[in-house]
């Protein structure tokens, strides 16, 4: 079969070529299923666009802040990326085998096991992340701090309160736009806070603050793209949520895939719950500025005294009116006019295939995906219209 993933990449504005479209991306977290992010990241820029604002939940983390570190065609890097991360082809014997599991005993680039079996009775994680953390590292963090070039967020896990906090490059040059943004200056402890899996890699600390993977409260962080959106781009801009934790799965065989399929399925509703809810607040907010231009009019005072004086006014109108008279006065209603809904929200589902492991960094498996990933970002653009998918 013919590999999808050859497509001529479009030129910049500034070579001559074609403009570019300038687009935002949400990437889930997802262990080695990141790899079809990287397929799809490539379909879209091989088609002409280009990221200008990510985020990212723990291996999408690692997408977004090599895309925005890339000095060449990002999507060459993010391949490369996922190249450095194949486990050898080794024949793995029981009670690790078949082959999708040499994972076991480590991912290049990613992390190590750990020996020290003589402290097990106290692990609080199985497996040493350093390898990941030098991979990140050796970005070019100087660029990925620019928010001009791409502005870029990774979702954490606060292990003691919870929450989710949404690390960004936004500090100091941009203003933040509210308390789970923390000013950081934005580094690799950062996108290795977003991947840090619970039991498997140790959490990470920042200023005081132990983090787990993004993954655990918001895998699928479309909020701080939303939050970040100029009223320009939220009108007009494409966003591309990739949904590489989709709803297909076997009946596990065992607990493990009891396991990860419970993840896999809370994680799956979490980006339904999203989207629904993305939809249902561009409703509402439209509503209300619906309202607000009522109210503006001249005679929306004239009117309230006319309905006062109006017998036949059904019963509680009057009051009703005042109220909303009232209430446009305030700091929650000019927040609201103030919001911008998003308009133009695409979730793209990759439909793997079932049974796909997060633990599976063979080879085969990485290929495998950056192809279907890529073959299925281009059916998606292709069922839009001839125009998106060039």
């Amino acid at each position: 079969m013919a590999d999808a993933r050859t497509s001529t990449p479009a030129e910049t504005g500034s070579t001559g070529g074609a403009q570019k479209t300038k687009i935002g991306l949400v990437l889930q977290g997802g262990g080695a299923l990141g790899a079809y992010e990287a397929g799809a990241v490539k379909c879209l820029y091989d088609s002409g666009m280009e990221c200008t604002i990510v985020a990212g939940a723990s291996s999408g983390a690692a997408n977004a802040v090599t895309l925005a570190a890339a000095k060449t065609y990002p999507p060459d890097e993010l391949e490369a990326m996922w190249g450095g991360f194949k486990t050898p082809e080794i024949l793995v014997p029981p009670p690790i085998g078949p082959s999708e599991h040499v994972a076991a005993l480590g991912v290049p680039h990613m992390y190590r096991p750990r020996l020290d079996y003589w402290s097990l009775l106290t692990w609080t994680y199985a497996a040493d992340n350093t390898w990941l953390k030098e991979t990140l590292e050796r970005l070019d963090w100087d660029q990925v701090r620019d928010p001009d070039h791409m502005r870029v967020f990774v979702s954490a896990s606060d292990i003691e309160n919870g929450k989710t906090v949404y690390f960004s490059n936004l500090y100091p040059k941009m203003q933040l736009p509210g308390p789970e943004y923390p000013a950081v200056h934005f580094a690799a402890e950062h996108a290795l806070a977003s991947g840090s899996f619970p039991g498997g890699f140790p959490w990470t600390v920042i200023d005081g603050r132990s983090y787990w993977d993004g993954g655990l409260t918001d895998n699928t962080p479309l909020k701080p793209v939303i939050d970040n959106l100029t009223t320009a781009e939220a009108e007009t801009m494409p966003i591309y949520v990739i949904d590489v934790n989709t709803g297909a799965g076997y009946l596990p065989a065992n607990l493990l895939q009891v396991t990860l399929r419970e993840f896999e399925m809370l994680l799956q509703n979490n980006l339904a719950t999203d989207t629904h809810r993305a939809a249902r607040y561009a409703q509402f907010i439209s509503l209300l500025k619906e309202v607000n231009r009522i109210l503006e009019q001249k005679e929306a005072a004239r009117i309230l005294d006319e309905v006062r004086k109006l017998p036949s006014a059904p019963s509680g109108l009057a009051d009703l009116l005042a109220e909303l008279l009232d209430v446009k006065g305030t700091q929650d209603w000019g927040e609201a006019m103030n919001y911008h809904p998003v308009r133009n929200v695409h979730a793209v589902d990759i439909m793997k295939p079932a049974g796909e492991s997060p633990g599976d960094f063979t080879g085969e498996a990485i290929e495998r995906r950056l192809d279907y990933g890529y073959r299925q970002m281009r059916g998606y653009l292709d069922s839009l219209s001839p125009a998106i998918s060039g």
